[in-house]
C-alpha cells in the first residue's frame, strides 16, 4: 500500500525534480490550475476533469519555444483526449495560431455554448476550422 499525498504536495516535489512514484495522489475538490494538471497528467497522475481550472488570461506564453505536433500531443493528460483526440477550447485554438502556431490534426475544437467574436471566428475558419453560427458575437450590428 502507498503513502497518501495531498496533490499540492506532489506538485511542490515535482517542480524540485523529486518522484511521487511512491506515493497516491489524492485531491479534495479545490481547483486545480491547468498547469499543474499537465505536471501531474505527466506523471501518471489522473486529476478529476471537473477539478480542472483554466485561467488563459494569467497565462503568460512569450517564454515558451514553438511547439510541434508532437509535443502537444505527448503534453496533454489523457483526461484532455477522446479515443486519441484532444479536445481544446475556441479561445486556446485562437490564441495557438495567433501565435503563429498550426492546430495539429489530432485536435478538436469543442465550443460547449462558447461565444467568440466575428473577426476569430474567421480566423479560425480561415485555418479550416468549423464554427458553429450560434458559437458567433457580432462585432458590428448588421442590417
Amino acid at each position: 500500500m502507498k503513502n497518501k499525498i495531498y496533490w499540492k504536495e506532489a506538485v511542490k516535489l515535482l517542480k524540485n525534480n523529486m518522484s511521487i512514484s511512491e506515493y497516491e495522489v489524492y485531491f479534495d475538490n479545490e481547483k486545480i490550475e491547468a498547469l499543474d494538471v499537465i505536471l501531474l497528467g505527466s506523471n501518471d497522475i489522473d486529476v478529476p476533469e471537473e477539478l480542472i481550472y483554466y485561467d488563459y488570461d494569467t497565462i503568460d506564453y512569450s517564454d515558451i519555444p514553438a511547439m510541434t505536433d508532437e509535443d502537444l500531443e505527448h503534453c496533454i493528460t489523457g483526461k484532455f483526449q477522446r479515443h486519441g483526440i484532444i479536445i481544446i477550447s475556441p479561445k486556446e485554438a485562437i490564441r495557438v495560431i495567433k501565435k503563429g502556431y498550426k492546430i495539429p490534426e489530432i485536435c478538436q475544437i469543442e465550443f460547449d455554448n462558447e461565444k467568440i467574436k466575428l473577426s476569430d471566428a474567421e480566423l479560425l475558419r480561415k485555418n479550416n476550422i468549423e464554427v458553429p453560427e450560434n458559437s458567433i458575437i457580432y462585432d458590428e450590428k448588421i442590417d
